[in-house]
C-alpha cells in the first residue's frame, strides 16, 4: 500500500469513528417554563427521579405510560431525569433549558442507547416478560376441561393453568355464540368459602392479578373467540376454599364466573423457561412443558 492510499484510508477511518461517537453522544432534554414537553414509553412508568426541583414532571391519570414535563424556572443548570418502566428499563436523559424546544412530543423506542435494565425486587418477572410468556400461552392447546360458564351465548372456560416459581398463570377462552357481541368490562379474583360463595359475597379476599393479556382487542364478535391470560401471585386454597374468576360484561348482564378448586392447581403445569425467551419475541419451542 503507498503512502497516498493509507492517507486516504486513515481519514475514511477517522471519519468513521468520528460520526460514531457523533452517533453514540447523548441528545440533551430541552425543556421551556412555557411548554410542556410529553415523553411517550412504550411501558407503564415504575418510578421517575428529577435532578434537580427545576423540573416539573407529572404522570396524567389513566395513561400510564406517558409523562409529562417541563422547566420550573426559566435558565435553570443542567440536570438529569430518570425513570423506570415497568418492563425493567431504566431511561436516564441529561435536561437543560430551552426557551423554544425544537421537540416537545418523544416516543421512546424499547431499547434505546440511553437506557439499561434493572431487575425489580420481589418480583419474579418484569411487565415485559409477562407479556412474552402470556403471548405465548395464547396459542397452548387446551388441557384443562370442566371449569367453565355460560349465559345467553356467550360462553368462557379456563383451558390452561401453569405455574413457574411464585407465579401462576390462567389461560382463559371466552366464545361468542349468539349475535351479540360481548365486550368484556372487567374481571375480578376472589377466594371464598366453597358454600358461602354460592350464597353470599361476604367474607371474600380479592386477589389482584399481577398481569392480564388478552390477544384480541375490543369486543367478541358473533361467532368469534378472545383468549386471555392472567398472571398471578401463587395462592393456596385451604380444604372448602375456591377461586372464583368473576368476567363481567360491559353494558350487559352476562356475567360469567368461573370456579377453581384445591384439585384444579394440582394440577398447574410447570413452565420451563429458557433465559432467552424472557428478553425476545414469541417463539414457541421455548416454553416446554415437563
Amino acid at each position: 500500500m503507498n503512502k497516498n492510499s493509507f492517507t486516504v484510508l486513515l481519514c475514511f477511518l477517522l471519519c468513521q469513528l468520528t460520526g460514531m461517537a457523533q452517533s453514540l453522544q447523548q441528545d440533551f432534554l430541552k425543556l421551556a417554563l412555557t411548554k410542556t414537553t410529553s415523553l411517550i414509553f412504550p411501558y407503564a412508568i415504575q418510578s421517575v427521579d428529577r435532578g434537580s426541583s427545576d423540573i416539573l414532571a407529572q404522570i396524567p391519570s389513566q395513561v400510564g405510560n406517558v409523562l409529562h414535563v417541563k422547566a420550573a424556572r426559566a435558565g435553570f443548570p443542567e440536570t438529569n431525569l430518570t425513570v423506570i418502566t415497568t418492563d425493567g428499563n431504566l431511561y436516564s436523559f441529561p435536561v437543560r433549558y430551552a426557551d423554544n424546544p425544537e421537540r416537545t412530543l418523544i416516543r421512546l423506542d424499547a431499547s434505546p442507547m440511553n437506557t439499561a435494565s434493572v431487575l425489580f425486587t420481589n418480583a419474579a418477572f418484569n411487565e415485559k416478560q409477562l407479556e412474552t410468556i402470556a403471548k405465548n400461552l395464547v396459542r397452548d392447546s387446551k388441557f384443562y376441561y370442566g371449569i367453565r360458564d355460560k349465559k345467553g351465548g356467550a360462553r368462557a372456560a379456563v383451558e390452561g393453568i401453569y405455574i413457574h416459581d411464585n407465579t401462576l398463570f390462567y389461560r382463559v377462552v371466552l366464545t361468542n355464540k349468539s349475535p351479540l357481541p360481548y365486550k368484556l368490562d372487567f374481571s375480578r379474583f376472589t377466594v371464598h368459602d366453597r358454600k358461602q360463595a354460592r350464597r353470599t359475597a361476604t367474607q371474600a379476599q380479592v386477589l389482584s392479578a399481577l398481569y392480564t393479556y388478552e390477544d384480541k382487542a375490543g369486543a367478541v364478535e358473533a361467532g368469534q373467540r378472545k383468549v386471555l391470560v392472567f398472571a398471578l401471585q401463587k395462592h393456596a386454597l385451604m380444604n372448602g376454599k375456591e377461586l372464583v374468576l368473576d368476567l363481567f360484561e360491559k353494558g350487559g348482564g352476562r356475567h360469567l364466573k368461573l370456579r377453581v378448586r384445591k384439585r384444579d392447581l394440582r394440577l398447574a403445569c410447570p413452565l420451563i423457561l429458557e433465559s432467552y425467551l424472557l428478553n425476545n419475541p414469541v417463539k414457541e419451542s421455548l416454553i416446554t412443558k415437563p
